[in-house]
């Protein structure tokens, strides 16, 4: 069985699930942190990078493994759109988290909302996961040939490269301001 792509998914969701396992972890501190302000600061910075790996993952997959899969596996537009609107409704769940957070860097924001948003973000992208597991990457494996896979996997492995070097470009110039 040739896994050039979802290999390289695996690796994304390792890293994905070890910044999860960090912030379900803070969520659990924040009611009953003394510094709340500072404990909304660290959850902010991994919320952020979470996004960030995220926005990387569906880029990947909507730009350049989507288009593959629909010009090799036949019947599998209705599949991919449902993904697509998957991917929607995490954003809208990513959306409540953020502006909760924000709220409590605010000062005017409940701690319980932004334990109970994050929750919901961290099930929501856990599933996600599990989803595009069980369901995207046996289409992957049967549905595209070892010399796709491996174009593929160097398309999203650039594209992946490009998009770190860019919010690396955003950082420093956000510092700098």
């Amino acid at each position: 069985m040739t896994r050039f792509i979802t290999d390289y998914l695996v690796q994304e969701y390792q890293e994905l699930s070890l910044l999860l396992n960090d912030l379900q972890q803070q969520l659990g501190v924040l009611r009953l942190a003394r510094d709340r302000r500072k404990t909304a600061e660290h959850l902010t910075g991994l919320q952020r990078k979470i996004a960030e790996a995220l926005q990387s993952h569906v880029v990947e997959e909507e730009q350049i493994l989507y288009p593959a899969l629909e010009k090799h596996v036949q019947g599998i537009a209705f599949t991919l759109e449902r993904m697509r609107q998957e991917h929607d409704s995490g954003e809208e769940t990513e959306k409540t988290f953020h502006q909760n957070l924000d709220h409590l860097l605010q000062g005017t924001g409940n701690p319980r909302e932004v334990m109970q948003s994050g929750r919901q973000y961290i099930i929501w992208l856990r599933h996600h996961l599990m989803e595009e597991n069980g369901r995207l990457f046996p289409m992957v494996e049967r549905g595209l040939d070892p010399e796709t896979q491996q174009a593929v996997r160097r398309a999203m492995e650039e594209l992946s490269q490009e998009s770190s070097v860019r919010v690396a470009e955003g950082q420093a110039y956000a510092a700098r301001a």
